[in-house]
């Protein structure tokens, strides 16, 4: 049975989510509900350095607090929690670290999903059912454990002014604007998830024969190589973007008429705003990108799909052998399904 929860009777909630930028954003989920639910309450997280720049230049959070592993023991994470005096602390990551502090946070309201044995360690309890629902809706299972109304599904990345001008300014000096514009987002964050440049070239290639697209190379600073090796393979018809923040690259991407993307943060992030994404999918589970406007593609057919292996122990085959063909296909199908018509 879901508990109801007396508005006045959470002040001040702190939201732990722990694991890279795609966790934690896939999280922010909730803030919104939250907010409109508890209007007089102020809202923290607790994030791990991987996935701070998700949540951290959100207006909606008070304040983001960053576990270092390096110099912070466990008694001095809990410490530092309980100094707080949170009312209400939900552990929206289920891992035994982020439970352990849940439960020892010595806030009246406990919330966790039922992961195991450490749903005993919370005082209200959701059902995640992640065999069944995508990494945002896991989080939204939460809130309806608590009994409070969703009012917005929707995930949103909060672009500043100046991070919108950036990319305009980009679009005007490459002359992008009004054309049919693909983002290529080589990022991933395990080797494995990475589809090999050669790949990525091919498939930029193919689009710019098929559609006449501008291939825009969108990367972060462990994805310089691979970006300059993809527009060397395309003999330089495609674009490189360029040295950029974060929240510059989401505004990039976020300009784009469609991306073609690995599995990573940056992808999962991208996917907050109306540009239809093609997730390449490999070692991980193809749940793809959050909303029905994206699609997702793999190389099926092989017995080790969905590893979860960090690094390939044989040949990559998921990525590197994954037909050319089979992407366009998808990628003309997410087109028709969004009403997206181009004349080549």
């Amino acid at each position: 049975m879901n508990i109801i929860i007396d508005r006045d009777k959470a002040k001040k909630i702190l939201i732990i989510k722990f694991g890279g930028l795609g966790d934690v954003f896939l999280s922010t989920i909730v803030i919104d509900s939250l907010k409109n639910y508890f209007p007089n309450s102020t809202l923290d997280y607790l994030v791990e350095k991987a996935g701070r720049e998700a949540i951290a230049h959100d207006p909606r959070i008070q304040s983001v607090f960053t576990l270092d592993k390096e110099t912070m023991n466990p008694i001095s994470i809990i410490a530092s929690v309980r100094k707080q005096q949170y009312d209400m602390v939900i552990d929206l990551f289920g891992n035994p670290r982020s439970a352990i502090i849940t439960f020892l946070s010595g806030a009246t309201f406990r919330v966790g999903l039922d992961y195991g044995w450490r749903k005993h360690l919370y005082s209200i309890v959701g059902q995640a059912q992640r065999d069944k629902l995508h990494g945002a809706a896991v989080n939204l299972q939460a809130l309806t454990a608590m009994g409070i109304p969703v009012v917005n599904r929707r995930l949103q990345f909060p672009l500043s002014s100046n991070d919108q001008h950036f990319a305009s300014e980009f679009w005007k000096s490459n002359q992008l604007d009004r054309k049919f514009v693909v983002g290529i987002l080589p990022t991933g964050g395990w080797p494995s998830k990475r589809c090999e440049p050669s790949k990525f070239a091919e498939i930029g290639a193919a689009l710019v024969t098929r559609y006449d697209a501008k291939v825009l190379i969108v990367w972060g600073p462990s994805d310089k190589n691979d970006a300059l090796e993809i527009h060397r393979l395309m003999n330089s018809s495609a674009v490189v973007g360029p040295p950029a923040s974060l929240a510059q690259n989401i505004a990039l991407l976020s300009r784009c008429t469609a991306i073609i993307s690995n599995d990573s943060g940056p992808m999962h992030i991208a996917s907050s705003f109306d540009v239809p994404i093609l997730c390449i999918y490999g070692p991980t589970f193809p749940e793809g990108p959050y909303g029905e406007i994206h699609s997702w593609v793999r190389n099926e057919g092989l017995s080790c799909l969905a590893c979860n292996l960090l690094q390939c122990p044989i040949q990559h085959q998921c990525m590197a052998e994954l037909p050319v063909q089979i992407v366009l296909d998808t990628f003309e199908q997410m087109l028709q399904n969004n009403n997206i018509r181009i004349i080549a």
